[in-house]
């Protein structure tokens, strides 16, 4: 028994499945989702689980990509629920390269839901996400101190992961993806020396249930998750699918992008 007990519930996005962790006396939102799923988990407290939109209390966002950024600052206009995120979070699409790049991932975001799913809604987003929580590596979440923070860059430079030690519950967001009946890494992964990082950095978490934002669940026997994110090394590099070499050039257009790789070749 976990010393802060609580419910998980699964909600289908537009893109993305959203998580929502609900306690007695709050919620918490593991990842922002798209514009529109602000809508969906209202709906889903309010007819699923009885609750007052209200009482969520804490979105986490993990990237600021369409189907993981877009739907936390709409639950904050409607009901004032507060945002946690990487502190350099706005970095991220800064600047005119950084303004391209956010055009260009929106229309990613509505390509990929029409390919997978058949469906087209309004998708845009703003650019800049301005946390009212400023997440460092290894942080406790604000009110929610069985969880915690991590850095997990590699997709972009400022993703996170969220940890729920006692019941060894690991959110990746993008981290994983599983295509079919098979478990891959993002598209695309910028930055392959940090994705590396990451995943060793993963493989000493003892978690052993992974949510992921784009393929449900994985389970893990005790200790297994060491050999599982060693075992991914291998596929940092690959592009996973070979239509996502045509989506390539269009994704390194953010002057992180850039900047990083100079840091690489020095």
């Amino acid at each position: 028994m976990a010393d802060y007990p609580f419910i998980l519930h699964r909600v289908k996005g537009y893109i993305a499945t959203l998580y929502l962790v609900e306690y007695h006396d709050r919620v918490l939102l593991l990842d922002g989702g798209a514009r529109f799923d602000a809508l969906r988990v209202e709906s889903y407290m309010e007819n699923q689980m009885a609750r007052a939109p209200v009482e969520l209390s804490l979105a986490l966002v993990t990237h600021m990509h369409p189907d993981h950024a877009g739907g936390a600052p709409r639950l904050r206009r409607r009901q004032a629920t507060k945002i946690a995120a990487h502190r350099e979070i706005d970095q991220w699409y800064r600047g005119i390269g950084g303004r391209a790049q956010h055009l260009i991932d929106t229309l990613l975001g509505h390509y990929s839901a029409r390919q997978r799913f058949g469906r087209l809604e309004r998708a845009w987003y703003p650019r800049r996400l301005q946390p009212d929580f400023l997440l460092d590596d290894g942080q406790e979440l604000p009110g929610f101190p069985d969880w915690r923070a991590y850095a997990a860059p590699g997709h972009t430079l400022y993703d996170m992961v969220f940890y729920q030690e006692a019941e060894r519950l690991l959110y990746v967001g993008d981290l994983l993806v599983r295509i079919g009946d098979r478990i891959v890494l993002p598209f695309p992964t910028l930055f392959p020396e940090l994705m590396q990082n990451t995943l060793r950095r993963m493989a000493e978490l003892p978690a052993c249930r992974f949510l992921l934002a784009h393929g449900g669940e994985l389970e893990l026997q005790d200790g297994g998750s060491r050999d599982f994110f060693l075992g991914m090394l291998p596929q940092v590099g690959s592009l996973g699918l070979p239509s996502f070499k045509f989506i390539k050039p269009f994704c390194s257009l953010a002057p992180d992008v850039r900047r990083q790789r100079k840091r690489t070749e020095k």
